[in-house]
């Protein structure tokens, strides 16, 4: 029995941001195309800044890689009609 192609899903990616309590600072971001697997490497260095305790204040450095897919590129469905004439002859 042959085995059926994995259904690719596609998940929305939510970047970190800035809120009340943590500053989000973006120091660096790198983007490469990789065109075999259609998708983009996005690797993101940033430093978080935690403001929930106002005496003890400290920041975080973190590294982020993920991927985010091209789109999906128009397929072109080429119809053709066939159309063919016959000729019947009915005899009673």
């Amino acid at each position: 029995m042959p085995k059926k192609e994995p259904i690719k899903k596609i998940v929305p990616i939510n970047e970190l941001q800035s809120s009340q309590f943590t500053e989000v600072i973006e120091l660096e971001r790198k983007v490469t195309p990789n065109p075999d697997k259609r998708v983009d490497h996005i690797f993101v260095r940033r430093k978080k800044i935690c403001k929930g305790n106002p005496e003890e204040i400290f920041s975080t450095e973190e590294y982020a890689r993920f991927d985010i897919a091209w789109p999906e590129e128009a397929k072109k469905e080429i119809q053709e009609d066939i159309k063919e004439e016959q000729n019947i002859k009915v005899e009673n």
